[in-house]
């Protein structure tokens, strides 16, 4: 694999989740890697089987995207009531507001469709500009506040940092395994039922595949997406032999497990690899033609395959984790079990 760079994903969710991390006592404490997969984002999939949709991987609610994720990491947070603009000015003046009181505390918020429709942060502000300095994926520069009623998807979403708690690792852990076996197995709420997640994912990507109606760039950006997220899912799983040893009897058991999930995720990312050679970002070459759309579909079974594979063993190790950690967890952690 060519090597790359640990601090970036394209997961825009998770990014801005890593980036206001580090304006906390937490920001020593994991790094995006371990974000990644605590949070779940390493193991997401959410695909439209009419077209593959690029926004499949944010047709969730905030809480599923960011909120559960940083409790897990021991943050608790804040979500400003979204609201859909054009909005009079006093609503305005609430999300400034909320931006506002955040970064005086030294924290930045995260924001969604500031300068394209995804996740980004707010991380500055000047009043005699009267303007947020906002970061995304697409640009970092300022936004005056007039603009929140003209962002891209006519919605203002903020959510902030409240407070810091004490967390144990290897309970967070047996959160987020439970939480990824749950996913997989399409057990997270979304905002359109016309969408696919976890392996039911694959099987949705694939129908778009045969009924020749994918769209190019939809499908170059989940899989861009998608492909990355596997790469921090090998890297995750492989971080994880020797984390809890002292911890349980079973810690070769686990180790092993650990390491048997990565190998089969590492075939997961490299049938990505592949497929986004096929279909690069952004443009997303010729996915309806007949011959790399029966390419397409061979990546994707050998994807989901694998996956599934890696799923079963997650489960495993979830329930090892789960018996371990029994007595410890019936007298409570601060983390959510779901």
């Amino acid at each position: 694999m060519t090597a790359r760079s640990w601090e970036k994903t394209f997961t825009a969710a998770a990014q801005s989740m890593y980036a206001i991390l580090q304006y906390t006592d937490k920001k020593d404490a994991y790094t995006l890697v371990d974000l990644m997969g605590l949070s779940g984002h390493a193991f997401r999939i959410n695909i439209h089987p009419q077209d593959v949709s690029p926004a499949g991987p944010t047709m969730f609610s905030p809480t599923e995207l960011l909120e559960k994720g940083l409790r897990i990491l021991a943050l608790t947070s804040e979500q400003l009531h979204g609201f859909r603009t054009p909005a009079p000015p006093e609503k305005l003046e609430e999300a400034v507001k909320f931006a506002q009181e955040t970064i005086d505390r030294g924290i930045p918020a995260i924001g969604w469709s500031l300068f394209i429709p995804e996740f980004g942060v707010i991380y500055g502000y000047d009043d005699e500009k009267q303007e947020l300095h906002c970061k995304d994926p697409s640009q970092d520069g300022p936004l005056p506040y007039s603009k929140l009623n003209e962002l891209p998807l006519n919605f203002v979403f903020m959510l902030r940092v409240r407070d810091s708690i004490p967390v144990d690792r290897m309970q967070a852990l047996q959160t987020a395994l439970k939480n990824i076996v749950s996913f997989a197995h399409e057990e997270a709420p979304t905002l359109s039922k016309e969408f696919r997640h976890g392996l039911a994912g694959y099987d949705a990507w694939i129908e778009a595949f045969r009924n020749r109606t994918v769209n190019p760039f939809g499908n170059a950006y989940n899989a861009e997406v998608v492909g990355d997220a596997r790469e921090f899912a090998v890297q995750f799983l492989r971080s994880l032999p020797g984390t809890w040893s002292g911890e349980t009897g079973l810690s070769s058991q686990m180790d092993a497990l650990a390491e048997e999930a990565a190998n089969h995720y590492e075939e997961v990312a490299e049938a990505f690899r592949v497929f986004q050679c096929l279909f690069p970002h952004p443009h997303g070459g010729e996915p309806n033609d007949t011959k790399n759309a029966e390419a397409a579909i061979a990546l994707l079974e050998r994807a989901k395959e694998n996956e599934t594979l890696g799923v079963a063993v997650l489960e495993r190790l979830h329930k090892q984790l789960e018996a371990v950690n029994a007595p410890a967890s019936d007298a409570g952690s601060g983390i959510p079990t779901a």
